[in-house]
Formats: C-alpha cells, sequence, structure tokens
C-alpha cells in the first residue's frame, strides 16, 4: 500500500495533539525473511475509561511505502466483561483475550508482529495510528511517531572460501605462446654439412637448453606443448637448389636429434619450415656492423625487386670487396637452423580463477560486480555458495536460498552459514 492509504487513515482518525499513548521499547528488526515489530505499553492510554476499548494499528513506512501491521487492543474493565458476555450468547464460552489484546491495569500490551521484509524496509519508520471505541466523539484519536528512520537490516555475515584449481576442469587460457630462447643461442653446420657437430661451435649446450626446456613444459601441469617449429637455412653462397636442399636436411637433422632425446615427441608435434638462404639473417648482421659499403649492402638487400640478382649485385659492389668481408665474417653464422619456436598452451582451472575473483569483490562489497562473473560459471558447482552470497548481500533472498541449497547438495558446506542467517 501506498501513502494515500495513510492519508486516509489518518483523515478518518483525525489528529489530536493532546491524545497521546506512551510506547516504550520500539523495535523493529530484520529477522531471516522477515520484518519484526515490537513495543510495549505499560501506562493507561490518555482520555480512555473502563467502558472503553483503544484500538492501536502500527504501521512502517519509508518513502512512499507503507504496510500496516496487526491491530492491537486495549480493554477497560467494564469493556472486556460486556464484549466476553457478548461472545458467550453468541456461542463462543471460553472468549479470551488474543495475541497483541490486553486488559488495562492488569496486562502490560507487549506488542509483536511480523511480516515479510520488503527492500524498502531497509531503513523504516514506525508509526502508531489508534481510536476509541465506546467514546462517541474523536477527540482521542490520533497517530505518533514511534521511530524514525530506523536501520531495521542488519547486513548478514558472509562466508565464502577459496577455490582449489582441479586439473581435470584445466582448459586453454591462453593459447600458442612461443618459449623465448637466448638470442645467441644457434645450431651451426659446416659449409655444405647437415650432420649435427655437438663438440663444435657450442652446439651441444645449445641442444641440450631446447630439450630442457621442452621438457619443462611436458612436466607442468599448467602448461600443454603444442608443438616445436624449427626452421632450417643455408647461408646465400652457393646455387639455390643446393640451399634449398640445405635448410632442408638441416632442418631434418634437428628435429631427428630433439626426437631422439624426447622420444613422447611424435612426428606431428614438428613443423618443419625451410627457410632456404639466410638474407634476412644476413641483412641482420650487416646493419649490426660497421662494415664498409655497409649502406649499399643495405640498400640492394632492401630491394625487393633485385631479390633474385642480389648475390650477382653484392659480388660485383666495389670489386667483390664487401661480399668477401661478409663471406668470412657472416656466412659462417647463416650455416645454422637457428629458429626453433617452441608452442605451448596455457592451461587452467578458469571457474576456480573466476570464482577467487569474484570472492575478492564479494568482500569489498561489491556484490552486483561479482554475480555478473560468477553467473557465466553457474553451471560449476563451485560458484553456488557465491552466487547465494551476492543474491543474499542484494536482498534477493528467495534467489539466495535456492543457490545455498544447491551448494549443499554438492558437499560445499560453507554454504550451510549462509542459509541459516535466511531460514
Amino acid at each position: 500500500m501506498k501513502n494515500i492509504l495513510s492519508i486516509g487513515i489518518l483523515f478518518l482518525f483525525g489528529y489530536s495533539a493532546s491524545a497521546q499513548i506512551v510506547v516504550e521499547n520500539a523495535s523493529v528488526k530484520k529477522v531471516k525473511r522477515n520484518v519484526e515489530v515490537r513495543f510495549e505499553v505499560h501506562e493507561r492510554p490518555e482520555g480512555m475509561h473502563s467502558r472503553q476499548k483503544m484500538v492501536l494499528l502500527p504501521y512502517l513506512y519509508g518513502g512512499r511505502d507503507t504496510l500496516w501491521l496487526a491491530p492491537a487492543r486495549i480493554y477497560g474493565k467494564i469493556r472486556y466483561k460486556r464484549e466476553r458476555q457478548e461472545a458467550a450468547l453468541n456461542g463462543e464460552r471460553h472468549w479470551m483475550l488474543k495475541e497483541n489484546e490486553a486488559l488495562w491495569k492488569k496486562d502490560t500490551l507487549c506488542y509483536a508482529s511480523t511480516a515479510v521484509y520488503e527492500r524498502w524496509m531497509k531503513r523504516a519508520s514506525l508509526g502508531v495510528a489508534y481510536y476509541l471505541e465506546g467514546c462517541g466523539c474523536n477527540c482521542c484519536n490520533g497517530n505518533q511517531s514511534l521511530l524514525n528512520n530506523a536501520e531495521v537490516y542488519t547486513p548478514p555475515v558472509i562466508s565464502v572460501t577459496e577455490v582449489a584449481p582441479q586439473s581435470r576442469k584445466f582448459e586453454v587460457v591462453e593459447a600458442k605462446k612461443q618459449w623465448s630462447f637466448r638470442d645467441e643461442m644457434r645450431i651451426y653446420f659446416p659449409l655444405s654439412v647437415t650432420v649435427l657437430h655437438l663438440d663444435r661451435y657450442n652446439n651441444r649446450r645449445t641442444l641440450d637448453e631446447i630439450v630442457a626446456t621442452i621438457r619443462k613444459i611436458n612436466d607442468m601441469d599448467k602448461l600443454r606443448l603444442q608443438g616445436v617449429e624449427i626452421t632450417g637455412f643455408a647461408s646465400p653462397e652457393g646455387g639455390l637448389e643446393l640451399n634449398t636442399r640445405l635448410g632442408a636436411k638441416r632442418a631434418e637433422s634437428l628435429k631427428g636429434y630433439i626426437q631422439k632425446a624426447e622420444p613422447s615427441l611424435k612426428d606431428d608435434d614438428f613443423h618443419l619450415i625451410n627457410g632456404v638462404e639466410n638474407w634476412e639473417g644476413l641483412r641482420a648482421l650487416v646493419e649490426a656492423s660497421d662494415m664498409e659499403f655497409r649502406e649499399e649492402v643495405l640498400a640492394i638487400l632492401d630491394n625487393e625487386r633485385g631479390k633474385a640478382n642480389w648475390k650477382t649485385i653484392l659480388m660485383k659492389l666495389a670489386g667483390g670487396k664487401p661480399y668477401r668481408y661478409m663471406l668470412d665474417n657472416f656466412y659462417p653464422q647463416l650455416r645454422n637452423a637457428c629458429y626453433v619456436s617452441v608452442y605451448y598452451d596455457m592451461l587452467g582451472d578458469k571457474a576456480a580463477d573466476a570464482v577467487n575473483t569474484a570472492n575478492g569483490l564479494i568482500r569489498k562489497g561489491k556484490y552486483a560486480e561479482a554475480l555478473q562473473i560468477l553467473l557465466e560459471y553457474q553451471k560449476d558447482d563451485r560458484a553456488f555458495n557465491s552466487i547465494g552470497v551476492c543474491h543474499m548481500m542484494l536482498e534477493n533472498e528467495e534467489e539466495a536460498i535456492g543457490w545455498f541449497e544447491r551448494a549443499l547438495l554438492t558437499g560445499h558446506e560453507e554454504a550451510r552459514k549462509n542459509l541459516e542467517q535466511l531460514k
């Protein structure tokens, strides 16, 4: 009911500034899913006589909302006897005072009433309208405030626990990450050779590091190997057909070594790329150097249209001087299968992470934000209790009870404390 009802009642009763009842120990509080109202009347209501009965009409109000509660009655001695006689004549031989009724000068009126809690009652005021029966006038009718803007809602004490990740629920969190090796890692081959030389060029140490990385990924629960990519190269000297074979064979040679060292790897775990002539590597070495004719060499290598003739043009530049310098200083570094990329997926229990993130928001009082995260994982039983807590703190108590009951049925005992505060 809205305020218009309250206004109508006041108009019906009238109002007298002198008509007052003395109310003590008034309280309004939320108890589980109800709001509980209590107060006591110890003194005789002003203007009331033995032949009369005072009817009290308590009500809660806040904003535009009003809720009328169960009425209370205070009987004068003669009025009580008369109503009891009338009840007996009507066949009610055992007529007695009911709850929230009292006989004046014998009983104290201890009023108690409950109603279903609604959100607008979070902070509410308590008033009481009253009128006398048997008076013949409205001089003792009235309406007065008992509590103003009382804090009715006391937030429950929440119980949420951290969720442990479960490996059986792991899924890909981030895919295709590439393991970063040291820049200086190279597997070198002598000129026109495709056989690995473990005791030269620091190859053994480099290969050991590659294999150790693959084993580390395989041994970690939260990582899953996706594959090993090997790009085989040859230095740009020599014919294209030869260099093509060299690049492919060097990649195959490196794959065979890694596969023998780590037999769990299958052929499908490898992706071999034939880089053929390593012009890109040559350009990087030139750019990082202070060689003579550096700018002229870079200009040639940056001319994509002349790519088919790069080797011929470089051999003619300055009588072949810069080309011979590169043969001696750069080309040996280009005879390698150096581009080894190990790809892996990062795995994780997304639901556990989400619940724990939401629990952190719950502890900060950000219930709506936490609920938005949790609803994405509402089919995971580990989220049930936290979803219930969000609903409870947002005062969606029927929803909260349902989630707490589901949590208990799936073995999450932390929901019991939350549920007990609502039931």
